[in-house]
């Protein structure tokens, strides 16, 4: 579970739930289903109160100058085991998840952080990145190649959905024979990043852990026997003054690229692009001027991020818009909040493509947990866009998208969209 779904689940837990709610209180309102489905009213009026002290636990802030300041200040963690009350996870004997560290990347404090990022960064530099565009190119195209003669099709099943896990896979040297069990293991396992599930659906996220966490620690058996130019085998590799990932860390690692890098760009390009159709102008400019599409990819970033919330817990009492929070206390960032700070960005509820400083985003974190696939991601996007507005210059809406009902991942489940194929245009 993510450190946002740590802090909410108290939240859920709570029998005063509703009544804070009924008295208006911030963070309890955004598990109402109103707010999930649009959840900007209530940033705007979590900023004007300022830093938010809920009765149910947790403090909460949408202000950009707070969230910047809170996740780039190491007196704060990512790391549940410090929230008072927290109880480490229990497996069975002979459960694989019991053979992994007790923290990933996304939730490790320093100096253990430090280490494990510093070799594992270095198989997602800038260069290792760009050399995947031809391939992640010729794979969009042939995504939407069966499209052309089609009078419509739905966005997140055609693009959105199948290409980011397709470059997982990839990445991860997953053949093509168990491809399609990953995305079905990835999509259950994304819940995990939400505050509440119903008792059927954490059944099946169980279930999907338990079956993606084997497969995975055979998969990097299989790596560490015979390499091969993935993702993966790089990771096996890695080495720093004869310091290597372990077998655990290793397949700790790959959950941890699957389930933060997979949902998050699926709703990265689902989001942005309708967002676009819904401002034919924005939709004409990057049709007509593709030079624009990578600051468009920051403010579509901006504008409706991917992923809305984190957490982080005070290790000591802190300080922080002369309020205290408490050692042990947790803060909801809420970077959805945080992107349309007035302060920070001018029209912030508009869509501007070419805004000047859309890249002071915090879509991906700051501080030492900035996205490690923030590269890739903007890749996948830019490319998506790109080839969206080259070969179907008119797509439309084609009726209402349907947004999936969670807090922590924004996106949509659906978006019907038409479009009649053009003739080809030189490739950019």
């Amino acid at each position: 579970m993510s450190l946002a779904g740590h802090a909410l689940r108290r939240v859920v837990e709570s029998s005063v739930v509703r009544f804070c709610q009924w008295r208006g209180d911030p963070v309890a309102r955004l598990l109402q289903p109103d707010t999930k489905a649009d959840p900007y009213p209530l940033y705007a009026d979590l900023r004007r109160r300022g830093l938010v002290r809920s009765p149910l636990g947790s403090w909460a802030t949408a202000s950009h100058e707070t969230a910047a300041n809170v996740l780039r200040d190491q007196r704060f963690s990512s790391s549940p085991r410090h929230q008072r009350g927290y109880r480490p996870p229990v497996y069975p004997a002979g459960d694989p998840r019991a053979e992994l560290p007790a923290a990933d990347l996304l939730t490790m404090d320093p100096p253990d952080h430090t280490r494990l990022r510093r070799l594992v960064s270095g198989t997602f530099s800038a260069r290792a990145i760009a050399g995947l565009e031809p391939w992640i190119r010729n794979l969009t195209g042939r995504l939407l190649s069966p499209l052309d003669a089609v009078a419509g099709f739905d966005l997140i099943s055609a693009l959105a959905f199948p290409l980011p896990i397709a470059v997982i896979c990839h990445l991860l040297g997953v053949p093509a024979q168990d491809q399609e069990s990953f995305r079905a293991w990835g999509h259950d396992l994304a819940a995990t990043l939400e505050p509440a599930a119903a008792p059927s659906a954490e059944s099946q996220t169980r279930s999907s852990e338990l079956a993606l966490t084997a497969y995975l620690r055979e998969l990097v058996r299989k790596h560490r026997a015979d390499p091969d130019d993935s993702l993966l085998s790089a990771l096996v590799a890695a080495e720093e003054d004869g310091d290597r990932l372990s077998s655990a860390e290793l397949v700790s690692t790959a959950l941890l690229l699957l389930v933060a890098g997979f949902e998050t760009t699926v709703n990265l390009i689902g989001n942005g692009t309708v967002a676009l159709l819904r401002d034919r102008e924005q939709w004409e400019r990057l049709r007509d001027d593709p030079a624009l599409v990578p600051a468009a990819v920051e403010e579509l970033l901006r504008y409706d991020s991917p992923v809305q919330a984190t957490s982080r817990i005070a290790t000591q009492d802190v300080e922080v818009d002369g309020a205290v929070i408490p050692r042990g206390a947790s803060i909801i960032v809420a970077i959805g909040g945080a992107n349309r700070d007035p302060r920070v960005f001018d029209q912030p509820d508009r869509l501007r493509i070419d805004r000047p400083n859309a890249s002071r985003h915090l879509a991906f974190s700051a501080g030492i947990h900035h996205c490690l696939g923030a590269a890739l991601a903007r890749l996948e996007a830019r490319i998506a866009v790109e080839e969206l507005t080259r070969r179907y210059p008119g797509l439309e809406l084609a009726g209402t998208p349907v947004r999936r009902p969670l807090l922590v991942l924004r996106g949509f489940e659906s978006v019907p969209v038409r479009a009649t194929r053009q003739p080809q245009a030189p490739a950019r």
